[in-house]
């Protein structure tokens, strides 16, 4: 408070407004200068009442505070520390991580390590990190946290098969024509069989993930059956039934 005072008396009232940059602060400020010339004009010679004092007071280092919170608010940073495992639960160096908010993680001992700044927190506070095994993409895994009062949180993320891949394409018999009602499946995985739309269209969960490899089945009593290997991904195959 002295020091704002002092500053008052000793410099002009446009290097102190110049020096101000919030308006939430400016405005506090100047009701306090305006509050010492009041109370110095009326007084006069008299020393101004301590609850004067105590109500410039607030109005300088209320706004001050919450600027100085709001700073270093903005210069925190989470270090969040990943740990990776693998299906057998051992952590693993050859993994692929990365944030729902960006960054670049840094690798550490035994994981990686990622900064993020408070003022890029999201909203909700939530954060998911990401990892996948650099050598077999098909084993993936997340963990979200939630930033809050903890500037050092520790996760693992636990890597499991991604099987949320699906198998699509068209059924049709030996001279090339979409067969409608033909049951195609999954070896291994018959109860998830489909029958096929118009068109000879099909679509069925893969069980595997993009890039492995699945046996489809295809058959309807009348066309025959087929059999087929295929790698999974996201161009449809062709079954064509034979006898």
């Amino acid at each position: 408070m002295l020091a704002a005072f002092v500053l008052f008396e000793s410099a002009s009232p446009w290097s102190v407004v110049s020096a101000i940059s919030n308006p939430f602060n400016l405005a506090a400020y100047a009701l306090a200068v305006v509050l010492i010339l009041v109370l110095k004009t009326r007084q006069k010679d008299k020393p101004i009442p301590p609850l004067a004092w105590g109500v410039v007071m607030l109005l300088v280092l209320i706004p001050t505070g919450f600027s100085l919170y709001q700073k270093l608010s903005k210069d925190t940073l989470y270090r969040v520390r990943v740990t990776v495992l693998n299906d057998q639960k051992l952590p693993i160096e050859d993994a692929k991580v990365w944030s729902s908010v960006g960054g670049e993680p840094m690798k550490v001992a035994g994981g990686w390590h990622f900064e993020i700044p408070a003022a890029k927190r999201p909203q909700d506070g939530k954060l998911t990190i990401f990892a996948s095994q650099e050598t077999a993409h098909y084993w993936r895994g997340a963990h979200e946290l939630q930033l809050n009062n903890d500037y050092n949180p520790a996760i693992v993320i636990q890597l499991e098969l991604d099987t949320s891949a699906k198998v699509r394409g068209q059924v049709v018999d030996s001279r090339g024509r979409a067969v409608v009602g033909a049951r195609v499946s999954v070896a291994g995985y018959e109860a998830d069989a489909v029958i096929t739309k118009e068109g000879g269209n099909f679509e069925l969960p893969a069980h595997a993930a993009a890039g492995q490899d699945v046996r489809l089945h295809a058959e309807k009593r009348g066309y025959g059956v087929a059999d087929l290997y295929q790698r999974v991904s996201d161009d449809p195959v062709i079954l064509q039934l034979k006898r």
